[in-house]
């Protein structure tokens, strides 16, 4: 056998049979090799070897263009010929997101360059802003039109709506068969009655008024402004005659210097600036106003008065100053949800900033009626909803500013207010919110307080020409808490009582006045006031038990408020906190005027019978001696 020939010939094949293999050819290679392909014949042909060329290369090399894992196939495809098919292998690439380009492929991104290249992304966020944005503006004025169409729609039926509502809402028994309409139901009427309950739980009280202080019209943009006074402005003050550099030199503090330096502020000037302070826009000049004010206490005594007060809220939309002695009425509006659109507050907060600045310094007449404008301003619900603290702050300074307490000008500086609030406001819902805004933070302040509350509680004008302790008894509390205003009954206006709760709350303050009526009992003081304290406690809690809280809202807060008051006196106005009991003790109940009849009763009938027995008993032992004796 020739060494090169082929080696399985070697084994003696028989000749009847002969095997053919072929390794199957790839899509890859259309035209193999003539050379690789196997055959079995059956004489093995002999064959020469080819001499190779050192610098050939050899066919699946990492080098080669070709794709080098060709031949592989075939041995895939035998081994699944022999073991079977290969198992399933789910793609692991299913449940991730794509791994796209995020840039564009560019011919620069190929170099080997030490540059650093900036990839260029395939979208423009300038432009997908714009469109955003585009869209936002098309999706606003396509629902603006919406609403535009929809309320010429219903403006036609708005009156008519109104007319019914408002029939529907004076007339209960409209109501209720309303209600049972609504709930298509004439079976069970009871479904119509807890609706219609339902229905005045959560209704607003409309019969409330209120007092509005600015005016409720659209304001004007631009407040009216009054000129510069260009006579005045010579001297030194020339500084601020040209209007094209005057805002600068007010920020940059030229005035204030001059004024530090001992220069009088012309009068003029100084008004012109006071008018400003309050419709000024810009921040800075607002704040260089107040500064340049508040330099200048002379002024302000000589010519800040209560009509110049009200000059400057005028041009916010203030009421007009009334120069008359008597005091008017003022006039009360239903109650708006929002009585003063889109109206800017700055003005108002610089105003009250400087009226807390400018009150050390105002007469005791211009201050007396500076606090009786804002006990005014409190009335409006914008007081408590955006300039609490400022106008807290304000009253607080005018009232340190009267005169001494327990001097006689205190006297009729307290009498004035008290009697301003009592006769400019005629319902005790409106009269305790001037009161509560007030603050309590000195003994000028509290007692001024008292005399207000009292003269709106009992209704008498001479409670605030002397301290309410000097004035006031129990009896006179207890007296007025029989009051019909404190009667709980089907037609009882609870805001009217919660209300007349609070001022109660102010007038015992303390409750001083009870301590003087025991002032003489030195031993036993402490106990007696305890014990009236007590009282008044109790008479409260029967008031406070009769209020059924189980439907209106105003009902839950007229009954809360009693039990504040309650437990304040309970544990804040008694000398010591009350005794501790369990339920162990027998409670302290005061004996009954039967008592002691009854008592003499079972005395005398336990007596007899005691008597009853003994002779009894007597009788028996004298029975059993006499036959004793016989027998013997």
């Amino acid at each position: 056998m020739s060494r090169n020939g082929d080696i399985r010939g070697f084994f003696g094949k028989p000749a009847g049979r002969s095997t053919s293999q072929s390794i199957p050819a790839t899509s890859s290679q259309p035209d193999p090799d003539p050379q690789l392909q196997i055959s079995t014949p059956r004489t093995p042909p002999k064959s020469t070897p080819k001499p190779r060329d050192r610098t050939d290369e050899i066919r699946g090399s990492d080098d080669e263009d070709g794709d080098s894992d060709d031949s592989l196939e075939s041995i895939f495809a035998f081994i699944e010929r022999k073991h079977g098919p290969a198992p399933h292998r789910r793609d692991p690439n299913l449940n991730c997101t794509p791994k796209a380009k995020r840039i564009a492929s560019t011919p620069a991104a190929n170099l080997n360059s030490p540059l650093t290249i900036q990839p260029k992304h395939k979208f423009n966020l300038k432009d997908l802003v714009s469109h955003a944005r585009q869209f936002e503006r098309a999706e606003e004025s396509a629902r603006r039109t919406d609403e535009l169409i929809n309320q010429s729609e219903d403006d036609d039926d708005d009156d008519s709506h109104s007319q019914i509502l408002t029939e529907v809402q004076n007339d209960p028994t409209l109501l209720q068969k309303t209600a049972k309409k609504l709930l298509k139901d004439d079976e069970e009427d009871a479904k119509g009655d807890k609706l219609m309950r339902a229905m005045n739980r959560t209704k607003v009280d409309g019969s409330h008024r209120l007092c509005y202080f600015f005016n409720l019209e659209q304001p004007l943009f631009k407040p009216p402004r009054g000129p510069f006074p260009q006579k005045r402005a010579k001297g030194c003050w020339r500084c601020l005659a040209d209007s094209r550099t005057r805002n600068q030199a007010i920020i940059s503090g030229l005035p204030h210097t001059i004024v530090a330096k001992g220069r009088a502020l012309p009068d003029e000037i100084f008004l012109w600036v006071l008018g400003e302070a309050c419709v000024e826009r810009n921040a800075q000049l607002r704040v260089q106003y107040g500064n340049l004010v508040a330099l200048c206490p002379n002024s302000i005594a000589r010519l800040v008065t209560t009509s110049r007060l009200y000059s400057m809220l005028e041009k916010l939309g203030g009421p007009k100053y009334s120069r008359s002695q008597t005091h008017v009425k003022l006039q009360s509006f239903p109650k708006l949800d929002d009585p003063y659109p889109q109206k800017d507050w700055t003005g108002l907060v610089t105003f009250l900033e400087l009226l807390e600045r400018m009150a050390p310094h105002l007469s005791t007449e211009n201050t007396i009626g500076a606090i009786q404008l804002l006990v005014r301003m409190a009335l409006d619900p914008v007081v408590s909803t955006t300039v609490r603290s400022e106008h807290t702050a304000a009253t607080e300074a005018l009232v340190s500013a009267l005169p001494k307490l327990g001097t006689s000008q205190w006297d009729e500086a307290s009498e004035a207010i008290s009697l301003y609030l009592y006769e400019s406001v005629d319902a005790p819902v409106n009269q305790v919110v001037p009161i509560s805004f007030m603050p309590n933070t000195t003994a000028k302040h509290a007692d001024l307080r008292r005399r207000m509350a009292a003269v709106a509680l009992f209704r008498d004008t001479e409670l605030c020409r002397k301290p309410v302790d000097e004035t006031l008894t129990v009896d006179d509390i207890m007296g007025e808490l029989d009051a019909p205003a404190f009667r709980v009954s089907q037609a009882t206006d609870f805001e009217a009582l919660r209300a007349l709760v609070a001022l109660l709350d102010v007038v015992l303050g303390s409750a001083g006045f009870v301590m003087r009526r025991h002032a003489g009992a030195a031993e036993d003081a402490g106990r007696r006031f305890d014990a009236d304290v007590d009282a008044l406690t109790r008479r409260l809690k029967l008031v406070h038990d009769k209020i059924h809280d189980s439907t209106l809202l105003s009902r839950k807060v007229a009954k809360a408020s009693i039990d504040l008051v309650a437990k304040r006196l309970t544990y804040a106005v008694r000398t010591r906190p009350p005794p501790k009991t369990s339920i162990f003790d027998f409670e302290a109940r005061e004996e009954d005027v039967n008592v002691p009849k009854q008592r003499a009763f079972m005395k005398n009938w336990a007596q007899k019978k005691a008597e009853r027995g003994a002779a009894a008993a007597a009788d028996g032992e004298g029975s059993n001696g006499g036959v004793d004796g016989g027998a013997t």
